[in-house]
């Protein structure tokens, strides 16, 4: 945030504007807990929030923006592109167990807001919850239902955007589309409550202190090292989220248990804008893997999954059933051989070929989800079912809207919805905002509904309640009934649920 906050009290909304994590630290809990980063850098010079920065950039290679990525093609050289990404998002974090306000290389924020909600941050790492793995989705040994956490990282160019929205957090500036200036960088750490046994390719990996819902053995992998997770009786202890069903993953984040478990990392997210790409920006995803033993530090244990530029909008259901794949994706061999040696029930990474991470719905891509990021949001991902482990769409047509190649700064839907450039946490944190802002403004005791997304919520009056001839005193009933209701939003994750059970075959059972 650009504006500095003279000495005085802060107002309520200021107080959420800078709240960490409403969730209370686990019961004797003597270890350091989690801070947000918000003192977001101002815009660039010539920056217009519609649009890249008007100063005029030269010719590859780019010198003055800290964006060696730009230098590289990513089409020709797309696992090089990544891995200088990675390298990029890893200077300075991780020595620093990814607490951006002790990295002295680059300055690195989060976003704002993650914390107002039943997915909110939990207060040991700041980590959200995300969509959990069903169980065999991701390996055929993966008989639990995993619980998935995150936490996302923004560059000072992409902050940059956070401090021209949230400028000043009483009123936050959003009254047209969005766009990150060229040189922003964002990447995403994912971490899951997986076994070795679960998932062979976990072994050794890096574990925080935070939401589990596995038994632990004690090691030094507290502040980084490995460690390892054992299926020991009882297989569920009480921690931040319960799962008392181990096939069966809370559906949310609201209910927090109240000590601390380790989870361990599985997934590496990043986005860049890049203008060369169709869409203005390039997605990536690493998976953590086990089997490269000959690497000592496990967080440099990553395989890079894939790299996308585009969402392949002509490769419809008819096209792929003929042969054709992906053009606007690349997907590395060596992370697709180990999709099919773990054997889940994900038929691809992504849609049809497409990228998506292991801890993503297979559904979808990565930047068909971040497509939808826009004010007024709707679904994140097309109607349909699962049939025999293959996604049938309700309807072709409009499955491949989206799948469009939405432009940078451009709204997924037209009607009524301004972009936020592929950024789900800017949505999101926003749409919490307002959440909170309605409560804040309306304290009367509510009636809460909830709409599913994309959803209006439409109340008509009765005949009787019309009359020309209506008293006074039943106008302020109807008025004072229409007062008491908060429409509120499901907790939307990537996708409906999925449960992998075809005809001739049932999950096997984990003695």
């Amino acid at each position: 945030m650009s504006t500095q906050i003279q000495e005085r009290s802060l107002t309520p909304a200021e107080e959420q504007f800078h709240t960490s994590s409403i969730y209370p630290k686990p019961l004797n809990w003597g270890g350091p807990t989690w801070k947000i980063r918000n003192d977001y850098p101002a815009p660039p010079p010539g920056f217009s929030p519609g649009g890249l920065p008007s100063l005029p950039l030269p010719d590859f290679p780019h010198t003055e923006l800290d964006a060696p990525w730009l230098k590289i093609d990513f089409r020709k050289e797309p696992e090089k592109y990544g891995t200088v990404i990675k390298e990029y998002c890893w200077e300075g974090n991780r020595e620093t167990q990814f607490i951006p306000q002790d990295n002295h290389v680059r300055a690195w924020y989060h976003a704002p807001w993650m914390h107002a909600s039943a997915n909110g941050r939990e207060p040991l790492k700041g980590l959200t919850f995300e969509r959990p793995i069903p169980p065999l989705e991701f390996a055929k040994s993966q008989t639990h239902a995993l619980q998935n956490w995150a936490i996302g990282f923004y560059n000072s160019p992409g902050a940059s955007l956070f401090g021209y929205v949230w400028d000043d957090p009483n009123t936050p500036n959003w009254t047209q589309n969005l766009r990150f200036p060229e040189g922003t960088c964002v990447f995403k750490l994912l971490l899951t409550t997986a076994s070795d046994k679960q998932v062979f390719t976990m072994k050794d990996s890096p574990s925080w202190p935070a939401v589990s819902s596995f038994k632990i053995v004690p090691t030094t992998a507290m502040f980084g090292l490995s460690s390892s997770i054992v299926d020991a009786a009882p297989p569920f202890s009480k921690v931040i989220s319960p799962q008392p069903n181990p096939t069966v993953a809370p559906t949310s984040g609201a209910k927090r248990e109240d000590h601390a478990s380790h989870i361990r990392l599985i997934q590496v997210d990043w986005a860049v804008v890049d203008s060369r790409a169709p869409i203005g920006w390039v997605f990536g995803t690493f998976m953590y893997n086990g089997t490269l033993k000959q690497i000592k530090d496990p967080w440099d244990r990553l395989t890079l999954v894939g790299v996308q530029w585009g969402n392949d909008p002509q490769l419809d259901q008819t096209a792929y059933d003929g042969g054709k794949r992906p053009v606007e994706s690349w997907i590395n061999p060596d992370a697709e051989d180990l999709r099919k040696e773990l054997g889940g029930k994900r038929p691809s990474w992504g849609y049809n070929g497409r990228l998506n991470g292991p801890a993503d719905n297979f559904v979808s891509a990565c930047a068909s989800c971040h497509s939808v990021a826009q004010w007024n949001p709707g679904p994140m991902v097309q109607p349909g079912k699962l049939v025999k482990n293959k996604w049938i769409p309700e309807n072709e047509k409009l499955t491949m809207t989206w799948f469009d190649n939405v432009k940078a700064g451009e709204p997924f839907s037209v009607r009524g919805a301004l972009s936020c450039d592929y950024s789900l946490q800017l949505m999101i944190g926003f749409e919490n905002y307002q959440t909170w802002l309605a409560k804040e403004r309306t304290p009367v005791k509510k009636n809460v509904l909830f709409s599913w997304p994309g959803r209006r919520v439409v109340f008509r009056a009765r005949p009787e309640d019309r009359a020309p001839d209506q008293t006074d005193e039943e106008k302020e009933r109807i008025q004072r009934i229409l007062d008491s209701i908060v429409v509120e939003r499901e907790p939307a994750r990537n996708g409906p649920t999925l449960e992998y059970t075809d005809e001739d075959e049932s999950p096997p059972t984990d003695e």
